[in-house]
């Protein structure tokens, strides 16, 4: 679904490229024939009112261009927030393979707090619906996680920090 979405972005911010040139032209266009109008409106005033009349015409479609151009920056946020929003769902099921991990490497925790991370991995799993492929890749990026913890853990401890702020 991912690739797709960005496939589908970038189709998106391609065709907002797309109306904005037209737009653009059709603007130069407009404003073309509203000067032929002015320059023609005393020798040839039938002229000058098709010139005016196609002017006003390509501004009514430039118009609704731009409304065109709104709604598709309105659908690129959205999908830009739902890649965003699973890219944090990953990062989440990741960070709960990393407590499973730490879990396993560390047998000596009490019984008590053995059973708060066991209660928490599947608190989260009953919470979620997360595909098993999702599972699969976040127990292999949970070591990484593991050592990005450990990095946070060294950078404290130059700082003189104990805890973690939110």
């Amino acid at each position: 679904m991912n690739k797709e979405l960005h496939r589908f972005l970038v189709q998106t911010r391609t065709f907002r490229g797309k109306i904005r040139l037209w737009q653009g032209k059709l603007r130069n266009r407009a404003e073309h024939y509203r000067n032929l109008s002015a320059v023609n409106a005393t020798r040839f005033s039938a002229i000058a009112q098709q010139y005016a009349k196609e002017s006003e015409q390509l501004e009514k479609i430039s118009q609704h261009l731009e409304r065109m151009d709104v709604l598709l920056e309105m659908l690129e946020m959205k999908v830009e927030t739902a890649l965003y929003i699973d890219y944090i769902a990953q990062e989440l099921v990741n960070v709960v393979e990393a407590l499973r991990e730490f879990k396993k490497e560390t047998p000596f925790l009490g019984a008590e707090l053995t059973m708060l991370l066991d209660e928490l991995y599947t608190s989260f799993y009953t919470s979620f619906k997360v595909p098993e492929p999702v599972i699969i890749q976040a127990r292999e990026k949970a070591v990484e996680v593991l050592q990005e913890a450990d990095q946070l853990i060294r950078a404290r401890e130059k700082e003189g920090k104990s805890s973690i702020k939110t």
